[in-house]
C-alpha cells in the first residue's frame, strides 16, 4: 500500500471514529412506566387526563340519565375538534363507546358509525362476492341494523395569554339525537380550565 493511500485510510478512520463518538445516542434516557390514570400537567394542551375525564364523565352522565336506553340501537359520531390545537378525537370517541358498551346499565346495542362502516362493507363484499365461501355460511348483505339514536360531540376552547399567565378553557359538548325524528333526547357539557404561570 502506498503512502498516500495509507494517509487517506487513516484520515477516513479518524473521521468516522470522531463521528461515532460525537453522534447522539438515540433512546439513551431512562424509560419507566407511569400510571395511565395519573394527572398529567405538562402543559395547557388537551392531554390524557382530559381525555379520560371527558370520556368517563360524559358516558356516566348519559348512563345515569337513562336516555340511552330509550334507543334500541345507537351509534357515536366521531367527536369534532373545534380547538386551535391538534387533538386525536378518535380516541375520545372510542373511549366513550367503550364506557357505554361495557356498562351493564346500558341495554341499547351499539352499531357501527359511518367512519367504521368501510371495514364492514369490505368484509361483506369479501364473503359474498369473492366466490371463495359457501354461501350458506356467509353473512348476508342488507341485514345490518340502523342506529335509532346518534351521539354527537365536539370540543372547543378559548385561550388567553397575557405574557405571564396562559389560561385555556375547554368545553366538551355531547348530545343524543333520535335519528328518525331529529329530536334531541339528551345533552351535556364538561368544562375544563387549565392555567400555566410563566
Amino acid at each position: 500500500m502506498n503512502k498516500f493511500k495509507l494517509i487517506q485510510l487513516v484520515a477516513i478512520s479518524t473521521l468516522l471514529g470522531s463521528c461515532a463518538v460525537n453522534a447522539p445516542v438515540v433512546g439513551s434516557g431512562k424509560v419507566s412506566y407511569g400510571d395511565s390514570n395519573a394527572v398529567e400537567t405538562v402543559n395547557t394542551d388537551f392531554g390524557s387526563t382530559d381525555l379520560n375525564m371527558v370520556a368517563s364523565q360524559m358516558a356516566t352522565a348519559l348512563i345515569t340519565s337513562g336516555k340511552i336506553n330509550q334507543c334500541k340501537t345507537y351509534t357515536v359520531s366521531k367527536v369534532r375538534n373545534k380547538t386551535d390545537q391538534y387533538i386525536d378525537t378518535e380516541n375520545i370517541t372510542q373511549s366513550i363507546v367503550n364506557n357505554l358498551s361495557n356498562s351493564a346499565q346500558v341495554k341499547s346495542q351499539y352499531v357501527l358509525s359511518s367512519q367504521e362502516m368501510q371495514n364492514q362493507v369490505d368484509e361483506l363484499d369479501r364473503q359474498n362476492q369473492s366466490g371463495l365461501y359457501n354461501q350458506s355460511t356467509t353473512a348476508k348483505t342488507g341485514k345490518m341494523q340502523g342506529a335509532q339514536c346518534r351521539l354527537d360531540g365536539y370540543v372547543s376552547n378559548i385561550t388567553k395569554d397575557n405574557g405571564q399567565v396562559k389560561d385555556v378553557f375547554y368545553v366538551f359538548n355531547m348530545k343524543l339525537i333520535d335519528v328518525q325524528q331529529g329530536t334531541q333526547l339528551w345533552s351535556n357539557d364538561k368544562q375544563i380550565r387549565k392555567d400555566m404561570t410563566k
